[in-house]
């Protein structure tokens, strides 16, 4: 069955992580993504995320730099929607692709790029690291951690935020151009990613008044969360003590026969929680994880099980959904990868297939523009494909 966005093209020229997945979003709802590298392949197929980020989608090998590479570029942009690239600004430019270069050339061409930081911005120049703008925006800083000062956060929020703007950004260029017919420059960046989260971290949290504001507060230890995770029976974790908006019937001291402790205290008072953290931990260990949980839920006090990667894609569930699915990549052969986070009741998206080998399609992608044998024979020998 055809995908939402079956009959898309996307030239995919993106680097890193924010440019390949906001492309794979829009790839496994159908578009026909061509991916496309520089002679010796994308500098990041080596990142252990690779074979999800550029799943679903073609490569072709094309020298920019050199004429006959960035003529066949071109008679691809003929044939595309969307252009996607991740380079700092004024690269494009240099190679005389950049959006202004093109835009009048291909009117209906959607022009995306996600740099590092805004163009425009007094550091557009710098390297784009996911780490560096985490630090530049003030995100490591506002991160609790378990020691006074800033922390690096493991999760990529910069490059994470970007790739869902970008493609929300791509989605609602293809939607306006119905009305107006022409294409247009969608921009984001990595620091506008990192922006994208501060709904629910960033506040001014040495100054809030609210006691249950000062979960997120920036002390030592840090908030209630980040100590709200206990060592059940055999080795086993849970999180709990959430608040789940239900009235509970029994508290979580009672579940644990312990004496019931001031929850406002826990967490607005350092020294009481110290004392009372590890009566908490000395009943957790003693008691079986999938027995609490039932007990907790019965009561109407959140909890959950901490589980590995490997054990949440072993829900049954989670197959039953496709929430995981096994994809064929050419070099690491069948493996289990999540599924299309999307899902379109009339036309669900499909991972296209595994991430192509570096420039496995080029010959017959330009086979399509009218390239003959001959042709692709020489710009292989000169270094172009």
């Amino acid at each position: 069955m055809p995908g939402a966005l079956d009959g898309i093209r996307i030239l995919d020229l993106s680097w890193g992580v924010a440019g390949p997945l906001g492309v794979m979003l829009l790839a496994d709802q159908g578009a026909d993504v061509i991916k496309v590298e520089p002679p010796g392949g994308d500098p990041f197929r080596d990142a252990p995320g690779s074979p999800v980020w550029h799943r679903s989608r073609r490569s072709v090998v094309l020298d920019l730099k050199q004429a006959d590479g960035k003529e066949a570029f071109l008679k691809l942009c003929e044939t595309a929607d969307v252009l996607v690239e991740a380079f700092s600004p004024g690269t494009m430019a240099a190679l005389g692709l950049s959006y202004e270069d093109l835009s009048s050339r291909f009117p209906r061409l959607i022009y995306a790029s996600v740099p590092a930081y805004p163009e425009g911005h007094r550091y557009a120049s710098r390297p784009g690291w996911d780490a560096l703008v985490q630090a530049r925006s003030g995100a490591q800083f506002e991160q609790p951690a378990w020691r006074p000062g800033p922390a690096h956060l493991h999760m990529q929020i910069p490059s994470m935020g970007a790739f869902f703007l970008l493609a929300t950004g791509i989605l609602a260029a293809l939607t306006s151009r119905e009305d107006s017919g022409k294409g247009q420059h969608v921009s984001t960046s990595l620091y506008q990613g990192v922006l994208a989260y501060t709904t629910m971290l960033w506040q001014d949290v040495e100054h809030l008044k609210a006691p249950d504001s000062l979960v997120m507060a920036k002390t030592y230890p840090p908030g209630v969360h980040q100590v709200s995770i206990y060592e059940c029976a055999n080795g086993e974790w849970l999180h709990a003590g959430v608040n789940v908006g239900r009235v509970a019937t029994r508290s979580m001291e009672e579940i644990l026969g312990i004496e019931p402790l001031d929850q406002m205290r826990m967490m607005t008072d350092m020294a009481y929680r110290a004392e009372n953290q590890q009566r908490l931990r000395d009943a957790f260990i003693t008691r079986d994880r999938t027995q609490l949980c039932e007990e907790f839920f019965e009561a109407g006090v959140g909890a959950d099980p901490i589980l590995t990667i490997a054990e949440g894609f072993d829900y049954p569930q989670m197959r039953a959904n496709n929430m995981v699915v096994s994809v064929d990549d050419p070099e690491f052969g069948l493996m289990e990868q999540y599924g299309v986070p999307a899902v379109l009741s009339e036309t669900p998206g499909e991972v296209q297939g595994g991430r192509p080998r570096v420039g496995e399609h080029s010959r017959k992608i330009l086979a399509e523009l009218g390239y003959d044998d001959s042709t692709l024979d020489r710009l292989a020998a000169d270094g172009v494909i």
